[in-house]
């Protein structure tokens, strides 16, 4: 049995189409993936709108060091009796959201902080 080639171009182009679905599919769900930084203590200082202080690590592909340059979630451990307390930060200062620093700490800019129940 003889495969022609226009039906051999078809299937490549069919094969490439799907692969350049699946690629799409893929970026556009890690895009939605919010940054998140966990660390053992948040507090609200003056200088910033949330930072975050020890033992601090990065999910979801937030950067380590370094200007953070979109929104994100500043979460800390839920170590009882303390409630778990949760930071977003959304205001934009200088071209990023926040400044990494890890392990040590994370500062964000424009955060508002609430407390988990």
């Amino acid at each position: 049995m003889r495969i022609s080639p226009i039906r051999i171009a078809a299937l490549a182009v069919v094969f490439v189409a799907a692969a350049a679905g699946l690629t799409f599919l893929a970026s556009v769900a890690s895009a939605d993936e919010t940054w998140i930084y966990v660390c053992d203590e948040i507090e609200e200082p003056e200088d910033v709108g949330a930072e975050g202080a020890g033992n601090c690590h990065a999910e979801h592909g937030a950067p380590a060091t370094g200007p953070i340059k979109q929104k994100f979630k500043l979460h800390q451990r839920g170590v009882p009796p303390k409630p778990e307390m949760v930071a977003v930060c959304e205001g934009e200062s200088q071209s990023a959201f926040g400044e990494a620093a890890l392990p040590a700490k994370v500062d964000g800019f424009g955060c508002y902080v609430y407390e988990m129940r």
